[in-house]
């Protein structure tokens, strides 16, 4: 037989249950659904850029160090470029790099500690071979190596954060797989003769990828605090583009002349990584609320 319990039109219906009990734990939650709503708005902001912004990023020619005022709300930079519309503008490259990092670390991360939690033996030797020369590298540093041969640039500052991410979400994926691999739900798709990747794909990552999802946002709020720290040493967003940490690169020289050009910025990048942060906790009640593991024995539990 091939069937497994994946593929049991019973199951469906019991997956689509566990997902709307997981939604409305994470609803109930009133600090999550601020983190969410606020996320979206921002991020409705940053795709709207080019309409919401009252003046284009890049040009100049306003007074500059100008404080708050009627035409520039938060003021203008020291080439007379009008800071609100930097900030939306910059929205944009922060938010992409954290989805893209994560995206890159979980695309990568993921699968590797899935076949190394369930196929074991060589597989999971080489795996952790793997991550430990990853973690072996401080991230932060690995990614100041990976811009350096490459270059500045989105793609690149994208790519140098995800491969610092991966070790994360394959050891996470590694320890959920290896919980769940000997449950019954699993143990009866083998019996039914279900092949190895099918088991892992069908079976297992499904209940699995709960801890996976708070991983995700961990991982991008981290990287949204990194790709600031990359764009504030210069080795972010390149200029003219317009980034939150090269704009508090910019404002440290102007300080006085100007408190407030360092300010908005610097508040903006806190309340992304405390809405992320709040959506995280969130997602870790939904799927569990005792961390990776309690996350995946919640799954398991309600698995077929």
């Amino acid at each position: 037989m091939s069937a497994s319990p994946a593929g049991d039109p019973a199951v469906a219906p019991r997956r689509r249950r566990r997902r709307l009990a997981a939604v409305r734990r994470f609803a109930r939650s009133r600090s999550a659904v601020v983190g969410a709503v606020g996320l979206a708005t921002l991020a409705v902001l940053a795709l709207l850029a080019p309409v919401v912004a009252p003046f284009d990023p890049a040009v100049q020619g306003g007074e500059p160090l100008l404080g708050p005022s009627g035409p520039h709300w938060l003021g203008t930079d020291q080439l007379g470029r009008d800071l609100l519309s930097r900030m939306i503008h910059g929205a944009r490259g922060s938010l992409l790099v954290a989805a893209g990092a994560a995206a890159v670390g979980a695309g990568i991360g993921v699968p590797l500690g899935l076949a190394a939690g369930y196929l074991g033996r060589w597989a999971d030797a080489v795996a952790m071979r793997v991550v430990d020369l990853l973690l072996a590298v401080p991230g932060i540093l690995l990614a100041l190596v990976i811009i350096a041969v490459l270059g500045p640039g989105l793609l690149n500052l994208i790519l140098a954060i995800g491969i610092g991410a991966i070790p994360e979400f394959a050891r996470l994926t590694r320890v959920a797989t290896m919980e769940v691999r000997e449950r019954d739900f699993v143990l009866a798709a083998r019996g039914m003769g279900a092949s190895t990747p099918d088991t892992m794909t069908r079976t297992v990552l499904p209940n699995v990828l709960g801890p996976v999802m708070v991983q995700f946002v961990i991982t991008a709020s981290m990287a949204v605090v990194i790709e600031a720290g990359l764009s504030f040493l210069g080795l972010g967003t390149p200029p003219p583009a317009p980034s939150w940490g090269g704009m508090l690169q910019d404002a440290r020289s102007y300080l006085y002349q100007s408190p407030t050009y360092g300010l908005f910025p610097g508040i903006c990048l806190a309340a992304t990584v405390f809405l992320l942060e709040r959506i995280g906790r969130g997602l870790q009640l939904a799927v569990g609320g005792g961390g990776p593991r309690a996350a995946a024995r919640g799954l398991g539990r309600g698995a077929v």
